[in-house]
């Protein structure tokens, strides 16, 4: 497997613990709740899509019978892919109790960052089925 393919399954798993430990708090420390978008993210993001990604460049250039058009684009979205989460997410729980236009521009940032990463993936893989 490649290191791109690891290190998305790896870190999905990560997110993973950390989302479903937030769940858990939110029945321990009720005041932890206003989290729950922060939540979402890093299970729906963090480890759903995450997983999609690392299934993904192992498994669909095999399916194609081609070569991953470019393993350094892929390693390119997966830092990018998760500065953008990171960022996102703690923008979002800044912004669970802060009301500042500061946090909501690094919500756009950090969300567009995700989105970029998201468009790069699609545009890898496009590039990969549909071959030479």
């Amino acid at each position: 497997m490649s290191k791109t393919t690891l290190g998305f399954l790896f870190t999905g798993l990560v997110y993973l613990v950390i989302g479903v430990t937030l769940g858990v708090l939110f029945f321990i420390i009720p005041e932890t709740r206003p989290l729950k978008s922060v939540h979402i993210h890093l299970n729906l993001v963090g480890f759903v899509i995450f997983t999609i990604f690392g299934i993904g460049y192992h498994i669909l250039p095999r399916f194609r019978g081609n070569p991953l058009f470019s393993e350094r684009l892929a390693w390119w979205q997966f830092w990018l892919a998760n500065v953008g989460l990171v960022g996102l997410v703690f923008s979002l729980g800044l912004g669970a109790y802060l009301d500042s236009d500061g946090v909501r521009v690094a919500q756009v940032v950090f969300g567009s960052t995700l989105a970029l990463s998201i468009y790069l993936f699609v545009y890898n893989m496009l590039r990969t089925l549909l071959g030479k």
